[in-house]
């Protein structure tokens, strides 16, 4: 039977061995209850961003109660991690690998680590980070960066779906970028580019012909570099109407095509000199071709002193041109004279009594007669009114919506000719002419 005294010291190495037992299974916190933290670690070559395996990772703590040290090597994807770091202390990372170096600072290269850690980091507790580490080969040359825009030659126009990427050289792989910026279209930017001579290069859809640049990129640092693009010409071609009723005035007529509406791109001049022209053709060579993935488009207009358009009134929009060399054939476009009016006045010379007992009409016959006339213009729908009569012999009538221009006279006076010529409409203006009225033979 087992004295009290004994069973007093079974009990107090009882509880010693649970309290023992319940430490030991309490893995990964310390004696305080404090939850240990890891870190894991990528490391890449920065130029060609591969892994790097047996990378050396070391990793200090520079407290003197710490006195933290952990040194493991990567695997062959480039990995490790490193585990029980105490925390809420700040830690130094160091990374090694035979046969090279750390990378280059300044402010135009990649930071050695992501995040940037150069200046130590406080884990806190019971969490897991992740770091990518990058080293450069010892016999690498030093990168630099290149940036820029590339933009359509002739239009100034951004290109967003562009790609632009350095030729692989050596060891080192292409470093590409695309253009489908939203915040800033038409952009790209290279980094950790091997410095020295180097070919870059850019592909557009819609363009067949190889673009490349030789290009000279500095040791830690960074250079600017625009690519402008030729997007090659096509041609548009349409024809110009006169409005129902008239033929075009005489006069120079210029087709515009515009970007967007506004900017004038190309334009063509056409000159018309007679009245009996109902339409014209016209052919604009060496329009700028709007690339793929663009949204602008074409407007094609036509200006003139002498007609102004009326249907489409704003002229011929979203016209496409997305190829060279091609043609595209716009819609017609009507126009319709500018008017003015013309004041036509008929002399007859003073009748004598021997000419109305030898059969020629009287003054007061004239007047009958010069209400009845009509008067009218070769190319034209007017509106032609009698006005009065004048001094006495003077007929006067008012010609209203002339196309402006030369354009032929045409007056029926009953029993009479007239010596008449061409009358030359102004815009918004009225001109007066004065003909001779004279009896038929």
């Amino acid at each position: 039977m087992i004295s009290h005294k004994n069973q007093r010291l079974l009990l107090v190495l009882t509880l010693f061995l649970s309290t023992m037992f319940l430490y030991g299974c309490n893995g990964g916190t310390s004696s305080s209850g404090v939850t240990e933290s890891s870190i894991r670690f990528e490391i890449r070559d920065v130029t060609t961003k591969a892994p790097l395996d047996n990378a050396n990772v070391m990793i200090t703590g520079p407290e003197a109660d710490v006195a933290t040290l952990r040194q493991l090597k990567t695997d062959s994807r480039g990995k490790v991690t490193v585990s029980d770091l105490p925390p809420d202390r700040r830690y130094t990372v160091t990374i090694s690998k035979e046969g090279y170096q750390n990378p280059p600072d300044g402010a135009n290269v990649q930071p050695q680590f992501i995040p940037d850690i150069h200046a130590g980091m406080v884990v806190e507790q019971g969490k897991t980070y992740d770091v990518i580490g990058y080293l450069i080969r010892a016999d690498s040359p030093a990168t630099g960066s290149i940036k820029g825009y590339v933009k359509n030659r002739v239009t100034g126009e951004p290109i967003t779906n562009a790609t632009v990427f350095t030729s692989p050289q050596n060891n080192f792989a292409s470093i590409i970028d695309t253009t489908d910026k939203p915040s800033k279209p038409g952009y790209y930017e290279l980094s950790n580019v091997p410095s020295g001579a180097q070919t870059l290069n850019a592909t557009i859809p819609g363009i067949t012909t190889a673009l490349n640049y030789s290009v000279t990129i500095p040791g830690n640092g960074s250079i600017d570099y625009d690519i402008l693009v030729d997007p090659g010409t096509g041609t548009i071609t349409g024809n110009i109407v006169a409005s129902s009723g008239e033929t075009l005035a005489p006069g120079i007529y210029i087709v515009q095509v515009l970007r967007n509406g506004t900017d004038v791109i190309s334009s063509f001049q056409k000159s018309i000199d007679n009245v009996t022209t109902g339409s014209t053709d016209y052919t604009i060579p060496a329009v700028p071709v709007i690339l793929t993935g663009s949204t602008s488009s074409y407007t094609v207009k036509v200006t003139s002193d002498s007609a102004h358009m009326v249907n489409p009134a704003g002229g011929v929009s979203g016209v496409s041109l997305r190829q060279k060399d091609q043609a595209v054939q716009v819609s017609p476009i009507t126009v319709m004279s500018e008017k003015g009016t013309v004041l036509i006045t008929l002399y007859h010379k003073p009748i004598t009594a021997a000419d109305t007992l030898s059969g020629h009409v009287s003054e007061s016959e004239l007047s009958i007669m010069a209400a009845q006339a009509t008067v009218s213009v070769d190319g034209a729908v007017i509106e032609s009114m009698f006005v009065n009569e004048g001094p006495t012999r003077f007929y006067r009538y008012r010609l209203n919506n002339v196309p402006v221009g030369k354009r032929a006279l045409r007056v029926n006076f009953p029993g009479h000719t007239v010596t008449a010529g061409d009358v030359n409409a102004i815009k918004d203006s009225e001109v007066s002419y004065l003909f001779t009225l004279a009896e038929a033979s």
